[in-house]
């Protein structure tokens, strides 16, 4: 007799010698054609999966980890589309679904087992990241709702959580199963570049706000929730803490008077971590400004903050300006982050650079002239002197995209501000702005060696890159040494040392060349008695 049960069924310890576990094929896409070619014959199968839109679809739900029921479930439901006359993608889609008009809300509260609903909420948060992120997310979770004993916290009413649970219980595959999720197998940009990882999400790309303002409203764990998303947000991964951020800003547009009060204050003003959280704050009120019912509350919140006089609350003003402001009034936030320039504390002016940094990507080309501008102003006065000075080096530092190599090779990481130099006409504004912040930093007194730090960063990614090369020793000479000589003078100076002996790693082709074309630059400029200016 032979007994067939689904990878689910949990059977007797004394039925373990008899039981073979049957590997799942390589891809499904034969085990679909064979069920439709049951079906329907194999010349129409064949016609049916060549369909507009159908490949999509099939590859869309025959992902890594999907079983092969769900390539007979497909089956099935493509004969019945078939049948009805026009088989549409979308209402394929929405029958795989197999909710039966079960919306996210009642099928989270069917989930019953406290491990499977934190997974849920793990990848509500977190969906779209690799899965080692949800897995350690939720674990973390669940954590929360245990005690000494291995029971519920007190805001969870139901069933116990033992205190350590056995790790091979359940594979991720048969986690996606029952949370109607995917994994699949992809490139991201991480801290090392572009890598290879698996990305674990919803397949139902309307579950994960809809899952985290249920869970927020429905349940008494809202002491919890918050304290965990404060635990992803203090994590390394600025993936992570954007996700983070963005989840508490579904969670503000249910209760913003409650997160704006009650939460945010205490996250603007953390020791440990204000910096960060001041940043997840600022992605919360970025999906809160979407709402047209939310925008004059978080306009009268920021504008407080502003207001303050208190550095840490100002300094969240200048990252929601950047992050959520920006976009509705570009000209307004501008103008708001060279006044904040004039506070006196570092802290401000690294986040008054990071709203920068941010304004610049949201719009690159069309944003540029007018943040550089911005932030010339900034330096030209002496109150907003330094901070516009770091907000300069940190848009030099931070700011990089990536290009397509020759030969469909890696793509290749350039700063932003050099391929906007590159690109920009000789003596056109841009240039000119772009000169004249170099110069200042260079030469003034109080970041010229963060200056040098991020120049011999740029020179490091062109030294093997002769196209990065000539466009960087061209901005430099042109635009930076041809406005000023002190600049010129230090520029030679940073060169020299990129090939000293205690360098860990040298630039001696950036040196030669940089330094090569400074001094020709030098000697074919006419003495010019008096300033550079």
């Amino acid at each position: 007799m032979v007994v067939i049960a689904g990878p689910d069924t949990e059977l007797d310890r004394d039925l373990g010698e008899y039981v073979q576990h049957m590997a799942p094929p390589d891809a499904l896409d034969a085990v679909l054609r064979s069920h439709l070619s049951h079906r329907m014959g194999e010349d129409e199968a064949d016609a049916l999966l060549a369909t507009d839109g159908i490949p999509d679809v099939v590859a869309e739900l025959l992902d890594q980890g999907a079983p092969c029921r769900v390539a007979a479930r497909l089956a099935w439901i493509l004969e019945l589309e078939h049948r009805e006359g026009t088989v549409e993608p979308e209402r394929v889609r929405a029958r795989m679904d197999r909710t039966a008009g079960e919306g996210p809300e009642e099928w989270f509260e069917g989930l019953g087992d406290t491990g499977l609903r934190t997974q849920a909420i793990a990848l509500a948060v977190l969906g779209g990241l690799p899965q080692e992120y949800v897995s350690l997310a939720a674990s973390a979770l669940l954590n929360r709702f245990r005690s000494d004993r291995g029971v519920l916290a007190a805001s969870v009413e139901n069933g116990p959580v033992p205190l350590r649970q056995d790790p091979f219980s359940q594979s991720s595959r048969q986690f996606a199963e029952k949370l109607r999720a995917r994994t699949y197998s992809t490139v991201t940009r991480g801290d090392f570049g572009w890598l290879p990882c698996t990305v674990a999400e919803y397949r139902n790309a309307d579950y994960p706000a809809r899952i985290i303002r249920h869970v927020w409203s429905e349940y008494r764990i809202q002491q919890e929730l918050i304290a965990w998303l404060g635990e992803l947000v203090d994590r390394p991964s600025q993936q992570v803490r954007s996700f983070a951020g963005t989840a508490l800003g579904l969670i503000a547009t249910e209760s913003f008077d409650h997160i704006a009060t009650q939460v945010f204050p205490g996250w603007v003003r953390d020791e440990d971590s204000g910096y960060l959280r001041r940043e997840a704050i600022a992605y919360a009120l970025r999906v809160c400004v979407r709402d047209p019912a939310l925008r004059t509350g978080v306009r009268n919140l920021v504008d407080g903050w502003y207001m303050s006089g208190t550095w840490e609350f100002q300094a969240a003003a200048a990252r929601a300006h950047g992050l959520c402001r920006g976009g509705a009034d570009l000209p307004a936030a501008l103008l708001a982050l060279t006044r904040l320039g004039t506070v006196d504390h570092i802290q401000v002016a690294i986040e008054i650079g990071d709203a920068f940094a941010d304004l610049m990507e949201e719009d690159v080309d069309t944003h540029a002239p007018l943040v550089l501008r911005a932030i010339a102003e900034m330096s030209h006065e002496p109150a907003s002197r330094p901070s516009g000075h770091l907000a300069f080096l940190i848009l030099a530092d931070a700011l990089a995209g990536d290009e397509p190599a020759a030969g469909g090779g890696a793509p290749r990481s350039r700063p932003t501000l050099l391929r906007l130099a590159a690109q920009a006409p000789p003596g056109g504004e841009l240039r000119r702005l772009l000169g004249y912040l170099w110069s200042e930093v260079i030469s003034g007194e109080l970041f010229a060696d963060q200056a040098g730090t991020v120049l011999e960063a740029w020179a490091a990614q062109a030294e093997a890159d002769p196209q990065l090369l000539d466009d960087l020793v061209r901005t430099l000479v042109d635009d930076v040494a041809g406005r000023s000589s002190r600049a010129g003078m230090l520029l030679e100076r940073y060169a020299r040392r990129w090939t000293d002996r205690d360098r860990f790693r040298p630039l001696p082709r950036s040196a030669m060349v940089l330094g090569a074309a400074l001094r020709g630059a030098q000697s074919a400029r006419p003495n010019q008695p008096g300033g550079d200016r």
